[in-house]
């Protein structure tokens, strides 16, 4: 496990994604956890991950790992 949470409010869970966005370009990132904490992203647990949403006309970039 590691040290980090999810970053929604109320939400004890433990992270395992990061999320990041660009305004200008309405875009949104979704990523594997993040090696260090960054304090402009977001860190999701699962179910987070799964119910995100972004504004309409935004793009979201999901970016999967590779399992074996």
């Amino acid at each position: 496990m590691n040290d980090r949470l999810c970053s929604k409010v109320g939400c004890a869970r433990e992270a395992v994604a990061t999320l990041t966005h660009d305004y200008g370009d309405q875009m949104a990132v979704l990523g594997p956890l993040s090696i260090t904490h960054d304090p402009h992203a977001h860190d999701l647990c699962a179910i987070h991950t799964d119910r995100m949403s972004v504004p309409k006309g935004w793009v979201v970039v999901r970016h999967e790992t590779l399992r074996a």
